[in-house]
């Protein structure tokens, strides 16, 4: 009941304010369609299809034996951080969600890699974050703030998903050894990988929308103070966030704010995430979406995290240089 009151408010809302809703729809739809389609499908396809043409343990076996006597993943792990790495919002939870439900890795190491391995792509970092602080800020600078704080997220994940008391109450592995190509994505055509892709962006297409039309509000609202306003503005969409921080804010101010923008993602990031690493439509899709068993609450934590440390490591190295 209380749902459908603030709802019915929301909607009566948009109508009186119906042009800054077309705004922010219109903002929402443009930076998906040339920023987030452009960067995505092509990787979202051309993942699918290798994991459907099986050959994972062979092509991930360089990074397995690097990463291996340092951190609990296995082949089909190293993959779902390397796409993660190189591909950028939300394709590390993705992949991590798919493996997770097909069996390729276990519910201990699906909880870990969801604490490390969905972030911004380098590509992005350089070819959209870095235009707005080339006279201030050098390349390597946001980088190591971004990637650095991985490897401490990593080793504190470690420590809470294989303790030795978690794995003593953990169920068994839903993992089996030797599992390459799960006959589930077998049989996968390039049809069926194209039409997956368009499901996942048209999901994240919505909520770039509608979290659009929400900062386009937040805008027009001069009753709330300047830099409390920005502040919202930061965390409700990545991209926008750094736009309103390197506009109204002076650096380093600005470079830390948008660093934390960069790798918590936004709320925006967050519900993405969340419709990735979910199944909806039939009872067989709820079923596999409860036995995913990705809580999106242990995975705000991890971002909330990375964010903090990526914009205290900015200001180190800002200050320290």
């Amino acid at each position: 009941m209380k749902k459908s009151v603030c709802l019915c408010f929301i909607l009566i809302l948009m109508l009186f304010r119906a042009g800054y809703v077309t705004e922010g729809a219109k903002y929402g739809l443009l930076l998906w369609y040339t920023s987030v389609v452009p960067a995505l499908f092509p990787f979202m396809v051309l993942s699918g299809m290798i994991v459907a043409g099986g050959g994972i343990s062979a092509l991930m076996t360089p990074f397995y034996l690097v990463l291996h006597p340092f951190f609990p993943l296995t082949r089909e792990g190293c993959y779902v951080l390397v796409s993660g790495l190189l591909c950028g919002y939300p394709m590390g939870a993705k992949t991590c969600a798919d493996f997770l439900r097909e069996g390729r890795i276990s519910q201990r190491e699906g909880n870990f890699l969801m604490a490390v391995c969905n972030h911004p792509s380098p590509m992005f970092l350089l070819g959209y974050v870095y235009p707005f602080f080339a006279a201030d800020a050098a390349a390597s600078r946001l980088l190591l703030s971004v990637y650095v704080p991985v490897l401490f997220l990593a080793i504190l994940a470690k420590a809470v998903y294989f303790s030795r008391r978690t794995v003593r109450k953990a169920p068994l592995d839903r993992r089996t050894e030797g599992l390459d190509s799960p006959k589930s994505r077998q049989n996968s055509s390039a049809d069926e990988t194209i039409l997956s892709a368009v499901e996942v962006l048209c999901k994240i297409g919505g909520y770039l929308m509608l979290f659009s039309i929400l900062i386009v509000f937040l805008r027009h609202m001069a009753w709330i103070p300047a830099w409390i306003r920005m502040i919202l503005i930061a965390s409700m969409e990545m991209t926008t966030g750094i736009r309103e921080a390197a506009a109204s804010r002076a650096f380093p101010v600005s470079g830390m704010l948008s660093v934390f923008a960069l790798t918590f993602g936004g709320f925006s990031g967050l519900f993405q995430t969340k419709s990735v690493i979910s199944v909806s439509g039939s009872p067989e899709a709820e079923g596999m979406k409860k036995n995913a068993g990705l809580s999106i609450r242990q995975y705000f934590f991890w971002k909330l995290l990375h964010g903090s440390l990526s914009a205290g490591l900015f200001y180190i190295l800002t200050y320290g240089s």
